[in-house]
């Protein structure tokens, strides 16, 4: 048994990611059904609907954790770091071909003439461009209703457009301990980014007018506490922030008490110190509060999940929950509920003839979960799975993918179990496979070093000593690379 796959069976598969997106999906429809209707402006549910926008933050600190991890995993364990190219054109098949059917699906059903508040607003072919290209909110402009949610998109492509950046320039070297110091500087000032945008931008009426709070540094923090998600073990392996560890090892051993600070948290969030309910704009203090607190729920609240489960064995509900093969399978279409629910809900509240802030919530809101699940699934079947196994394929150059959650049981050996050339941190070609799920009917290439961007997710390296194995490991299955990073195993 190799070092590496210690750490693999140390950790374990993170399917209930798939039930975060579920709930953070859901979380935005609510809270969008919650504004047209009013109740989330006036009434008991107004505090909590209101809020419910939080479920962006889940997205980015989603995003943060699970696209990083790969990067920073590979350069601790002194392997060939993820490709760009493939990255890039990974994540662009992730965003834009359901994203363009939803632009396609909006031009036909609401093509031009719409409601912006109490006034009619027209779109313009320009602004049809500007959202094919999602460049809108880059210039002030962001007119049809339907879409005042793709803003988030805009800062998702911005993020994985800088994230290979990042990674470059903060893990550089080859001392692990360097580099994950290394990584407490760059973290450090992403971390400060976002509030220090938001008081800025907040001191210009002119970058206000530009959507500038849109952009993506107003979010780096967000995406950094996901990022530090993934810096974890790697940081436990290298020893470097001993007492952060210590902590979270603390928190993970008792789930229960971060979900308990999570819920604290957006109860605080819930209140006027996070700005008004309404679309009236925020203090400078509001919106700084909002955020930090968005952002220290959801890091939290993910703190259980992308920790290892107990060594006991034993299951917290609400990860069992989050795990249930029918949340599991809300999630896998959860960017297409994302996408359509708001089309699907403005063409609900014409049939409907609902008048804005007028209720209705009970009624406009379960058909909208009807109709964008119905829509994701079909997007999901003909045009999401389709095109990433397409890109998959086109980008594979001899390495070998992971199976897809919900498209096929995982392997039963562990990504990392397999076997790692003895010059796998030699030459690698350029296009070389960097990970990502693989489908189903894919057939793998042969053996080669592993690494991907999204589930199954294993971590460990800080995990009980008695979670691995007690056997040795045999000379035979040594690894010719050196792995500063793992701790030889307790007899």
């Amino acid at each position: 048994m190799t070092a590496a796959t210690l750490r693999a069976k140390a950790g374990g598969h993170l399917d209930v990611l798939d039930g975060v997106r579920a709930l953070a999906a859901f979380a935005v429809v609510g809270t969008h059904a919650g504004f047209q209707t009013g109740r989330a402006v006036e009434g008991f549910w107004a505090p909590f609907l209101a809020r419910l926008d939080f479920g962006v933050t889940l997205f980015f600190l989603l995003s943060g954790f699970l696209l990083y991890r790969p990067f920073v995993e590979a350069a601790v364990d002194l392997r060939p770091k993820p490709a760009t190219r493939p990255f890039l054109m990974r994540r662009f098949t992730r965003i834009f071909p359901a994203y363009w059917a939803l632009l396609a699906i909006t031009m036909l059903v609401r093509p031009w003439e719409h409601t912006v508040g109490f006034g009619v607003q027209r779109t313009t072919w320009t602004d049809w461009i500007e959202y094919a290209t999602l460049t809108h909110i880059y210039l002030g402009d962001n007119p049809h209703q339907a879409l005042t949610h793709i803003w988030s998109l805009a800062v998702e492509m911005s993020f994985y457009l800088v994230l290979p950046l990042i990674a470059a320039v903060s893990l550089k070297g080859r001392r692990p301990k360097r580099i994950m110091k290394r990584q407490t500087i760059a973290l450090g000032l992403l971390l400060a980014a976002g509030p220090i945008w938001g008081l800025l931008i907040h001191q210009s009426a002119t970058l206000q007018k530009q959507l500038a709070l849109q952009w993506l540094p107003a979010y780096l923090d967000w995406f950094a506490l996901g990022m530090i998600l993934a810096c974890l073990p790697s940081a436990a392996s290298a020893g470097v922030w001993p007492r952060l560890r210590k902590l979270v090892e603390d928190l993970t051993a008792a789930p229960g008490s971060c979900w308990i600070i999570a819920g604290i948290l957006f109860v605080l969030s819930m209140t006027p110190v996070a700005g008004p309910y309404t679309l009236a704009p925020a203090t400078t203090s509001q919106w700084i509060a909002k955020h930090l607190l968005y952002g220290a729920t959801a890091f939290f609240m993910l703190l259980p999940l992308v920790s290892p489960a107990p060594a006991d064995g034993r299951t917290h509900p609400l990860r069992a929950v989050l795990a249930d093969k029918r949340v599991l399978f809300l999630g896998r279409i959860s960017y297409g509920v994302f996408l359509f629910h708001l089309v699907i809900m403005f063409s609900l509240v014409d049939a409907l003839n609902l008048e804005l802030f007028r209720g209705g919530f009970s009624t406009l809101f379960p058909l909208t979960v009807l109709g964008a699940v119905l829509a994701a699934w079909v997007s999901y079947r003909v045009l999401e799975r389709p095109a990433q196994n397409y890109v998959r394929r086109r980008t594979r150059r001899g390495a070998t993918d992971l199976g897809s959650p919900g498209d096929a049981q995982p392997p039963a050996t562990a990504p990392e179990e397999r076997a790692v050339p003895a010059d796998a941190g030699a030459a690698v070609p350029a296009d070389a496979e960097t990970g990502g799920p693989a489908d189903a009917e894919a057939a793998p290439p042969p053996a080669a070093p592993v690494a991907w961007y999204e589930e199954p997710v294993t971590l460990g390296p800080w995990v009980p000593p008695q979670a691995a194995s007690a056997d040795p490991i045999p000379e035979s299955e040594r690894t010719t690379e050196p792995i500063p990073r793992i701790p030889p195993p307790r007899g």
